[in-house]
C-alpha cells in the first residue's frame, strides 16, 4: 500500500512541478513582449531607485521565464523551486507593504496593464499557493524509478 501512496505523492509532485512552471512561463510571457509596460508598474511600486527599476523589469521576467522551463521540464527543479519561493516571498512582502502604505498598484503578476487594479487580499492569497507549492516541490523528496522490492 505504501508504494501505492509514493506513486500517487511522485505523480501528484510532477504535476504540480510543472503546473508551477507553466504558471510562471504564463506571468513573465506579457513582461519579456513589453519590458515599458512592465517598467511603469515596478515604477508604481515606489521601491526601488530609478536606476534599478529598468534592470528589474528586464531581469526579471527571464528569472521567472527561466524557472518555469526548468520545472516544467525537469531540470534543476529543485534550483527553480528555491528561487520560485524566494520571489513569492518578495511578492508578498511587497503586496502587504504597499497595501499598509495605501497604495493600489497593479500587481504586474499576469498582466502588465499598470491600470487594471488591484486585489490585495487576492493577491496575497493566490502568492501564498504558489509559495506553497513551491516550497513543496522544493522539499519533497520523490521517487521517479522505485525499487523493485526482492
Amino acid at each position: 500500500m505504501r508504494l501505492q501512496n509514493d506513486n500517487y505523492r511522485d505523480r501528484l509532485w510532477i504535476f504540480v512541478r510543472i503546473g508551477l512552471g507553466v504558471v510562471f512561463l504564463f506571468s513573465c510571457a506579457g513582461k519579456i513582449a513589453d519590458p515599458r509596460a512592465f517598467m511603469d508598474i515596478v515604477t508604481h511600486y515606489r521601491l526601488l531607485p530609478p536606476q534599478l527599476v529598468w534592470a528589474t523589469a528586464v531581469f526579471l521576467p527571464w528569472v521567472e521565464a527561466l524557472c518555469g522551463l526548468a520545472l516544467v521540464f525537469g531540470r534543476f527543479e529543485k534550483g527553480a523551486a528555491l528561487l520560485v519561493s524566494v520571489m513569492m516571498v518578495v511578492f508578498i512582502a511587497v503586496t502587504l507593504y504597499n497595501g499598509y502604505r495605501g497604495l493600489d498598484v497593479a500587481c504586474g503578476c499576469f498582466s502588465v496593464s499598470a491600470k487594471k487594479p488591484s486585489n490585495i487580499a487576492l493577491n496575497t492569497l493566490r502568492d501564498l499557493f504558489i509559495l506553497t507549492a513551491g516550497l513543496w516541490v522544493l522539499f519533497y523528496t520523490h521517487r521517479l524509478h522505485p525499487q523493485k522490492a526482492s
